[in-house]
């Protein structure tokens, strides 16, 4: 499980992230660091809330939100951890596709579709109603996957 710790660290590096501080101030390897923590922080929120939403664990809500808060806040700033030159032709490992840049519009779109979906997931665990916010995690899961099918390396 997410400690408020772990939480608290995904969300400064977002905000971080966010300002501009990692793109502005480093070369490629620190910026696909420092994207790939922020993925990783993702991945365990969600990892967090997947055994609640299947019913194999009580739905915790002030662990939901913090789980949600971190998917959230890492979704606002997705479209900015991608910038030119922090693809393969860096010569760093990722698993960024160039088509990201590529295809720039369609990419914000489908992070902008995680941003909405990962907020409202964030509204209905604050809220306290745990089956919406259980059917919603479906939809943020999707909107993960929009991205991962065509950008990322399998």
């Amino acid at each position: 499980m997410w400690t408020s710790r772990t939480v608290a660290g995904s969300i400064a590096l977002a905000v971080m992230v966010f300002a501009g501080a990692v793109a502005a101030q480093s070369g490629p390897s620190q910026t696909i660091g420092q994207r790939q923590e922020a993925m990783k922080g993702l991945g365990g929120a969600m990892k967090t809330l997947t055994p609640m939403v299947r019913g194999e664990q009580p739905w915790n809500q002030a662990e939901a939100v913090k789980a949600a808060t971190a998917i959230n806040s890492v979704a606002k700033v997705i479209p900015q951890v991608f910038p030119a030159g922090s693809g393969p032709e860096s010569g760093v490992k990722t698993a960024a596709l160039p088509i990201i840049w590529q295809q720039s519009a369609d990419y914000q779109s489908k992070a902008k579709a995680l941003e909405e979906a990962s907020g409202r997931l964030l509204q209905l665990a604050q809220s306290g109603n745990s089956d919406g916010a259980k059917g919603q995690f479906a939809n943020v899961g999707k909107a993960c996957g929009g991205c991962h099918e065509t950008y990322r390396a399998k």
